[in-house]
């Protein structure tokens, strides 16, 4: 079943990029997996409110984020980001909580046809535990914007992530015994690539794939971006897990609005 969505998923992407005459793209379109590891930095101060479902294999879970950029200048843009968790176990218990307030920027180094930003981030641990938050995780990125003649953008994205993860070490002396509770940092490489297709001059079909080392990721999207006449944007996705890590599948919808 997983594999017939993965060819059905890849099927229509390259459907929405072959039949269609291309109009150009610009870099306010933003991408789902890849959300601010991104090189394009837009003009002015932008939010987007969402939900996000991911059902595993024993899980699902419902995340309803609230996220935006504000830009410094032409070449600088602030980026934060939180939001309201669910996980809900098959046939078991649900928990909910605030997720840890993601706070970030990156940095255009390039302003040319080829746009290459860096940038990096750090959560502040603020959210619930009990909905596996309240870590102190904080990574960087290299990100790159290629325009082909055609008007398609193709994206890419390399970086590297800091996760905090808490162990436990039993300690015994004769009949007594303590446990030590210890916090440590595992990393994670993070490659990322994607493609922009300008179908008209409001929508774009946007594809990604996301691989991460650590946690068996690996995750192909696709969706959609349409422009209102008022400037904002709505969005859909659906996203198709490749590896263990990564959920089986995804379901991304959005409205995202420009001040």
């Amino acid at each position: 079943m997983k594999r017939n969505l993965i060819i059905f998923t890849i099927l229509s992407l390259f459907v929405l990029v072959g039949v269609v005459q291309a109009q150009g793209t610009k870099d306010d379109v933003h991408l789902f997996q890849n959300f601010f590891r991104d090189a394009g930095i837009t003009k002015t101060l932008y939010g987007e409110a969402g939900v996000m479902y991911y059902d595993y294999d024993a899980f699902s879970s419902m995340d309803i984020p609230v996220r935006g950029g504000y830009p410094l200048n032409e070449q600088v843009e602030l980026n934060a980001s939180i939001g309201y968790l669910n996980w809900s176990v098959d046939g078991g218990d649900s928990e909910s909580g605030l997720t840890d307030l993601y706070v970030g920027g990156r940095y255009n180094i390039v302003p040319d046809k080829t746009k290459i930003s860096v940038g990096g981030y750090a959560t502040l641990p603020i959210g619930e535990e009990k909905v596996g938050q309240e870590k102190l995780n904080f990574g960087a990125f290299g990100a790159l914007r290629h325009p082909l003649d055609n008007g398609m953008v193709i994206t890419g994205t390399a970086g590297l992530d800091f996760m905090e993860t808490t162990t436990y070490e039993t300690k015994i002396d004769g009949w007594d015994y303590e446990i030590e509770e210890k916090t440590e940092y595992e990393n994670a490489f993070v490659l990322g690539g994607g493609v922009i297709y300008p179908v008209n001059a409001e929508l774009n079909a946007v594809g990604e794939f996301v691989l991460k080392t650590e946690g068996d990721y690996m995750a192909l999207s696709a969706g959609a971006d349409y422009k209102l006449q008022s400037g904002s944007r709505v969005r859909g996705g659906l996203l198709i897990g490749l590896d263990d890590g990564a959920p089986d599948l995804g379901i991304m919808a959005s409205f995202l609005h420009f001040f």
